[in-house]
């Protein structure tokens, strides 16, 4: 945090509107990015807490710890795009160390993008908010966000989130396609090629989004479940001619027959398209089981078996990113209602440290076999010493 992105410099760098600066800005935001990062679950453990915390607290700033109703005060004033300019740097720097240089996928530099819900409430609701209608007739408020995040190899950084927008005009919240057209043009201005394939699941697989991929030079995998559309009827028509069918292949246990073609047109799309049909088949539990396997793409060179791999590992997003978010760090948990963008641009921020430290600083974790809660109780522990507070304050801050 300190050398590499060097994050406390920044975070003192923040605008602060207070009128009232009785505790600075960097003892507030240091030790919430700090315990966001080490997956406390609210600001009450934190900032209301026993002997052992405020120990914890005095090694990372000098000076008073801050009380809970201070620190939400300070992040709901503070802008959600000055904590994402943070994160874009680090971006930077990632891309400019040449992290994926071997690429994540067959030599491809990936990314999944999905959306996320962060929280949802019958009684606490801001301008910012989402709403729909439970069966009950009640409205539910909520905040949903799309992430894009490289899956493949290791680490698994968060390129960046987008928060979909209340009603519109129209009456409309806004959408998922909406939020993910626009995150992917605000990556490509701020960062250019930041990644060769975007892959998604099949609400994605419409004609506005794949020109926004093209536009931006950016090729898409995306899932096709829909027996009702005319791509998927065109090509099932020439499937069962045995048109484009290849030798099959095997991934571990499962048996994969692979239909592949080229040349399909979608309204409203100018580029040909492929689309490509997988058979698996594989043993569970003593018995045959199979199932079928859609995808449209862009991608003219890449092999049937990247493909797969690339469709497969979009799970990526939901097992290493959103599952991690939700159940470690807390992202379902509203800290502060009228921080929640702020917030949650600090807890990607902590994630990707942590990604970032685990799989290029300390090279032999994959196979040590260490797991992450370990790892979480040594960085808490060494809270427990002063080195900390040296490294952040004396030298960083």
């Amino acid at each position: 945090m300190k050398s590499v992105y060097k994050i406390p410099q920044k975070i003192k760098c923040l605008t602060d509107e207070r009128k009232r600066k009785s505790i600075p800005l960097f003892n507030i935001v240091m030790p919430v990015l700090l315990f966001l990062m080490l997956q406390y679950e609210s600001f009450h453990t934190i900032f209301s807490a026993p002997e052992s915390m405020s120990k914890r607290l005095k090694n990372c700033i000098s000076g008073r710890i801050p009380k809970v109703d201070a620190v939400r005060d300070l992040l709901s004033r503070i802008n959600p795009d000055e904590i994402r300019s943070i994160h874009e740097e680090m971006i930077d720097i990632i891309k400019r160390n040449r992290v994926f240089r071997e690429g994540t996928i067959g030599g491809y530099v990936v990314a999944g993008l999905d959306g996320v819900e962060l929280f949802s409430s019958t009684k606490k609701s801001c301008p910012n908010c989402l709403s729909r209608k439970k069966h009950t007739g009640e409205t539910e408020y909520f905040y949903r966000s799309v992430v894009c995040m490289i899956i493949g190899k290791s680490p698994h950084v968060i390129l960046g989130q987008e928060m979909l927008k209340p009603r519109d005009g129209s009456g409309k919240d806004e959408g998922e396609l909406t939020g993910g057209k626009r995150l992917i043009e605000r990556l490509k201005k701020r960062h250019g090629h930041f990644a060769d394939v975007i892959v998604a699941d099949a609400l994605y697989l419409n004609a506005p989004f794949i020109n926004t991929l093209k536009e931006n030079g950016l090729e898409g995998v995306i899932r096709l479940k829909d027996e009702r559309r005319m791509i998927f009827q065109d090509a099932e028509r020439l499937f069962k001619q045995d048109e484009g069918k290849k030798a099959s292949f095997w991934k571990g246990k499962k048996k994969i027959e692979v239909w592949d073609l080229s040349g399909f047109k979608m309204e409203g799309c100018p580029y040909k398209l492929r689309v490509v049909r997988y058979h698996e088949q594989w043993e569970e539990n003593g018995k045959e089981t199979e199932r079928f396997l859609w995808l449209v793409t862009t991608l003219e060179a890449a092999d049937y078996r990247v493909l797969w791999e690339m469709m497969h590992r979009r799970w990526d997003i939901e097992e290493n990113g959103f599952h991690q978010l939700k159940t470690y760090y807390h992202a379902k948990h509203c800290y502060c209602r009228d921080a929640v963008e702020t917030i949650f641009n600090l807890i990607i921020i902590g994630f990707n440290v942590r990604e970032l430290y685990l799989y290029r600083r300390s090279r032999n974790f994959a196979g040590s076999g260490i797991s992450r809660k370990s790892i979480n109780r040594i960085f808490c522990d060494d809270l427990l010493t002063e080195k900390v507070k040296q490294i952040l304050c004396e030298k960083g801050g």
